[in-house]
């Protein structure tokens, strides 16, 4: 995880994990009105504020039901999630709920679970929700695992927690605790603990608090572990790795010593790639098998690289000034505004080059490097994307440039700035942006370091 720059850094981390696990999981799509269930406990408070910034960009409508069991004084926390949601402009319903009526054969949590449950469910088809979206994360998936084979379970049972059992989605589920704390403090968001999750006659609880840090203390990793296992349980029938399917059915050719191998990096965690036939090159992380960039031949590489020989990319972790190449650097500033939406005037004295951007809204880190062939952008404005070719064409940029214009993008491969073009949709200021980043090419003044990054006065 990387310091420093919070405001886009740790934040910034933790909302591009929600977007590839939705996006992994396909628990959204866009359009679709997803229900939030808000307890004001930091979990669902990071629910709420995470899938807030980020329904602009997947295009989702959100509504807040808060859940009251009966079981104890919920005033506060109802008062906290309705004023929250007041300020974000989200609906808002308390929806009550009978847990003693029904008994309690499991016992009065696993009661209240499944009233929960059972009622959000109603309430979501009745308000044309597809979507129910609950705050489990990573920590849970561990409890829940270990809570399971402690009390005795089969392979389906360690398949813990799962991210889509609709309509129940689970977008925090690769976001651990201290991550959620952690973006709530960034954001300077209140939230409400639940002092059942502290009380030791629950089963989880003392697994929380008694049997968990013992365990940490031979393995400090378990958390990754645990969640590795729940993987593996969870693979589909045959799939030697989670995410084969998916590979195979993409049309890549694995062998079966290869799959023996993959399987086998799975097993014992970390992250490795393998080489598959026709230059695919497939990494095992967290024991999920994926897709990552091809391994080329002399040929398709000629076609593929950035077009100046040598030139390399640099990761964009924080603001500061990055080397391209020839004289050229690219600056990328953070800006808090004094008021909302973006300020008039650009950092720099009136260069037109400067391209404004919501920095919580943005993948990082950005990458900075050349133009590859197939590069596509959606101009700021637009009616969608183009190939980047064809926009430096537009531009009336010499062919003998456009080789040599600095390409800025984010996390997920989005082209966000090139000089001279309009910025990309993605990550434009709204309203309510808090937090601004300005990127631009401007002239070299210093020295950089090995990595690219400038460290001159």
């Amino acid at each position: 995880m990387g310091t420093g720059y919070c405001g886009t850094d740790q934040a910034g981390v933790m909302l591009s994990t929600i977007i590839q696990t939705i996006r992994r999981h396909a628990l959204f799509e866009p359009g679709d009105r997803v229900l939030l269930a808000v307890s004001g406990g930091p979990d669902s408070m990071a629910l709420l504020a995470a899938l807030w910034e980020l329904a602009p960009r997947l295009r989702l409508s959100l509504e807040v039901v808060t859940i009251d069991h009966g079981l104890r004084e919920v005033e506060g926390e109802l008062a906290l999630v309705r004023e929250r949601t007041a300020a974000l402009g989200v609906p808002w319903q308390r929806l009550a709920v009978d847990v003693r009526g029904g008994g309690r054969p499991a016992g009065l949590q696993e009661a209240a679970r499944r009233v929960r449950l059972e009622a959000l469910a109603r309430h979501a088809a009745a308000r044309g929700c597809r979507r129910v979206a609950l705050g489990h994360q990573a920590d849970d998936q561990e409890e829940t695992v270990l809570f399971r084979i402690v009390r005795g379970t089969g392979l389906r049972g360690l398949s813990g927690i799962p991210y889509l059992r609709d309509p129940f989605a689970r977008p925090l589920l690769d976001v651990t605790r201290l991550q959620i704390l952690a973006y709530l403090r960034r954001r300077s968001l209140p939230f409400a603990r639940d002092p059942s999750n502290e009380d030791l006659r629950f089963a989880r609880a003392r697994l929380r608090k008694l049997v968990l840090p013992v365990l940490r203390r031979e393995n400090p990793r378990l958390g990754e572990a645990l969640r590795r296992l729940a993987a593996e349980a969870s693979r589909p029938a045959g799939e030697s790795v989670p995410g084969m399917a998916a590979v195979q059915a993409a049309g890549i050719h694995v062998s079966g010593r290869l799959q023996s191998a993959l399987a086998r990096a799975a097993a014992e965690g970390g992250t490795r790639t393998f080489d598959a036939r026709g230059g695919h090159r497939l990494t095992v992380g967290y024991g999920t098998l994926s897709v990552t960039e091809p391994k080329l031949g002399p040929a398709r590489r000629a076609r593929t690289a950035p077009a100046k020989p040598g030139a390399k990319e640099v990761t964009i972790a924080q603001p500061g000034r990055f080397v391209f190449e020839g004289g050229t650097e690219v600056e990328v500033r953070e800006v808090v505004p004094a008021g909302a939406g973006p300020p008039a005037p650009p950092p720099g004295p009136g260069d037109p080059n400067w391209a404004w951007f919501d920095g919580e809204a943005l993948a990082w880190p950005l990458t900075l490097r050349a133009r590859r062939a197939g590069d596509r952008m959606r101009p700021r404005g637009g009616r969608g994307s183009r190939k980047l070719s064809d926009l430096l064409i537009d531009a009336k940029i010499p062919r003998a440039e456009r080789d040599h214009q600095p390409v800025v993008t984010s996390a997920d491969g989005e082209v966000l700035y090139v000089p001279r073009l309009r910025p990309s949709q993605a990550g434009a200021p709204t309203k309510i942006t808090r937090r601004l980043v300005a990127i631009a090419a401007v002239p070299m003044s210093g020295a950089p370091d090995s990595s690219g990054v400038f460290t001159g006065p």
